[in-house]
């Protein structure tokens, strides 16, 4: 039985919404078809559900992917990083998979090198910018610890695998985003709820907001 403990739990529909992928291409990069593989290595695969890890990592697909890099060019950079460097997360690794030039590469203590197309393992000779998402937080280790994908109102919007299984947060609130736009929109009063749940008027706009906002990029 897997242990849901600290790794984040999302059905396939919400990790979509909270992503801003659709869901086929979610279900296809992370559970595969008929014809192709999956491109991440699911810890949830089994169950049919998607962790946090997933998410994070299928949010860099979907950059990589716009940048016209190949699933097969994705799938075969994971798989070297994971084999080849022990890299378990590598799309969830602070600076770690990196992309130039229509290739992808992994950066580690002792260099940048080339892990999909030819040639392999070889130095890059040429630094590789950023890291694919901004609003990433990492730990000590450089995994990704927590995603703070909107902010508006001088609040912010959380998902931390090991808060509330991952669902997005109103900042340190400790409720849940959907849940507050939800009773906003029975009561039509956004100080009805703040007063409701004893928090700022700002964290019921700003959940309000995400909501509205996520919706309206899954339309």
């Amino acid at each position: 039985m897997v242990n849901y403990i600290g790794i984040g739990v999302y059905t396939l529909q919400e990790a979509a919404l909270y992503g801003s992928v659709s869901p086929n291409k979610l279900f296809r990069w992370i559970f595969g078809t008929r014809i192709h593989l999956p491109v991440i290595k699911s810890q949830l695969f089994d169950e049919g559900l998607v962790s946090f890890y997933d998410l994070v990592q299928a949010k860099a697909i979907n950059v990589a992917r716009n940048e016209g890099i190949s699933l097969q060019k994705i799938r075969d950079a994971i798989k070297t990083a994971q084999d080849c460097y022990r890299v378990e997360f590598p799309l969830a690794q602070e600076h770690k998979l990196l992309w130039f030039e229509g290739n992808l590469h992994i950066e580690l203590p002792s260099g940048i090198y080339q892990v999909s197309g030819r040639p392999k393992h070889q130095m890059g000779i040429k630094p590789i910018v950023e890291p694919y998402a901004k609003d990433l937080h990492f730990d000590g280790e450089g995994l990704v610890s927590m995603w703070v994908p909107f902010k508006r109102f001088g609040r912010q919007i959380i998902l931390n695998p090991k808060r509330q299984f991952g669902q997005p947060l109103v900042g340190d609130t400790g409720y849940r985003a959907d849940m507050l736009a939800e009773v906003y929109t029975a009561e039509k009063s956004e100080d009805a709820v703040a007063t409701a749940y004893n928090i700022d008027i700002k964290d019921v706009k700003v959940a309000v907001a995400y909501m509205k906002h996520i919706k309206k990029a899954a339309a």
